[in-house]
């Protein structure tokens, strides 16, 4: 379980292909391995990773709880999931801060299932009004703050819920039995969860591919679903296929939807990831197939609402050897949260954190180092354009998952925490 989003461990794919598509298609040489929502704000981004089965990410023995997700609200206010595994079961636990994860107050019981399996909800967002989210696949709701969780009931799977004040949004693949594609449907709530209906109108053609009937998002970590720019904008995002990410934008609250894609070049993507800059531009980061440590990808900049798009890539199309040591193409695609035009911020499994100042062009590791290449950075989130929170572990943090705060727009990262009560 993560809030949307970096893998535990790296999806499952046939090793030996991977090798030969690592040195072919523009990879790098392997080195061993190790093991993401931009909520509360009105842009928020349902990215991130899902552990895979067998493997459940954020635990602790003994009955320790280690943070997991975090949602946050305001510069102080916001919500953790803690993971503690006992007895062989894994229990998610849900704890609110008020000074910007320094501490977390009394953990609420969520939900549990068996260690050794998927967990049955994987990512958190909030509203800021008490109502609180746990999605992906299930669907778990709080309207006290946080104090009180219950299952709530939804056909299909939960794929993304975002909030701007008391609207929230719902993305849901609808997956018919041995179909093959799931249509993705969006629904609108008026009143912080509490009730929903369909959105007025729904993205013509918008469909995920389905594996075994739910969608396939085993190593598509890292995908946006959707993304809100304001109460009444947002885009919904599918899954890439022959180098673009069908993508739907609506200016009307849902009643009308615009066909636009985002490109991700000649790297076989098969995840994307979208942001969008106070100004309205756009900043997305595909990627392709992982490999034990690496994970080719490429950055775009669209100034025009996703209508043209920039693409840079890390490695040109006539090269067969990518350079060693470029940071986009280390670890895993989670997540990227945007500040300005231009500036972003990028998460993922075994990544540090890394900005970009230049639309994608380039990206840097930043300093002080927030994650490594043995744990890395599964969630970053600005509230503001000056209002930023990264969850990371690594060396640094004994591999133990630490919140980092900004207050100057991501010049600056302090660790805060957390502690829990």
């Amino acid at each position: 379980m993560r809030g949307l989003q970096a893998p535990a461990a790296a999806p499952r794919f046939a090793v030996a292909l991977l090798a030969i598509a690592a040195v072919v298609g523009c990879g790098a040489a392997p080195r061993p391995a190790r093991p993401q929502t931009a909520v509360g704000s009105a842009a928020v981004s349902a990215a991130g990773h899902r552990p895979t089965a067998g493997n459940a990410a954020g635990t602790t023995s003994g009955g320790a709880a280690r943070l997991d997700a975090i949602a946050f609200t305001s510069p102080a206010a916001g919500y953790g999931i803690f993971i503690r595994r006992a007895g062989g079961r894994c229990r998610a636990l849900a704890g609110r801060t008020a000074d910007g994860g320094t501490r977390f107050g009394a953990l609420a019981p969520v939900t549990s299932w068996p260690c050794g399996g998927s967990p049955p909800a994987s990512f958190l967002a909030a509203d800021g009004h008490g109502d609180a989210f746990l999605y992906d696949p299930g669907y778990y709701v709080s309207h006290d703050g946080g104090r009180r969780w219950a299952a709530a009931r939804q056909p299909g799977t939960v794929l993304a819920v975002a909030a701007a004040g008391l609207s929230v949004w719902m993305l849901r693949a609808d997956c018919p039995r041995h179909s093959g594609t799931c249509p993705l449907r969006l629904l609108e709530s008026a009143n912080g969860g509490r009730t929903w209906a369909r959105s007025p109108a729904q993205p013509p053609g918008a469909t995920v591919r389905d594996v075994g009937g739910q969608p396939a998002q085993e190593g598509a970590a890292g995908q946006t679903w959707l993304l809100r720019t304001g109460r009444s904008s947002a885009y919904v995002l599918s899954s890439p296929a022959r180098g673009v990410a069908p993508m739907w934008f609506t200016a009307d609250g849902g009643a009308s939807w615009a066909e636009r894609q985002v490109r991700c070049g000649p790297i076989g993507a098969i995840s994307a990831t979208l942001a969008a800059a106070p100004d309205g531009s756009l900043l997305a980061v595909c990627a392709g197939q992982p490999s034990t440590g690496y994970q080719v990808k490429s950055a775009g900049r669209s100034a025009d609402a996703g209508r043209s798009w920039a693409v840079r890539t890390p490695c040109p199309p006539a090269r067969l050897i990518c350079r060693r040591g470029m940071p986009l193409y280390s670890g895993y695609l989670a997540q990227i949260a945007t500040v300005a035009a231009g500036t972003g911020f990028l998460v993922g499994a075994r990544s540090p954190l890394l900005v970009t100042r230049d639309g994608g062009r380039h990206w840097l590791t930043v300093r002080p180092l927030i994650g490594d290449g043995s744990g890395g950075t599964s969630q970053v989130i600005f509230v503001s354009p000056r209002d930023g929170f990264v969850l990371g572990e690594g060396a640094r943090t004994g591999e133990l998952p630490t919140i980092w705060r900004t207050t100057d727009g991501g010049a600056r990262w302090s660790s805060v925490g957390p502690r829990a009560s």
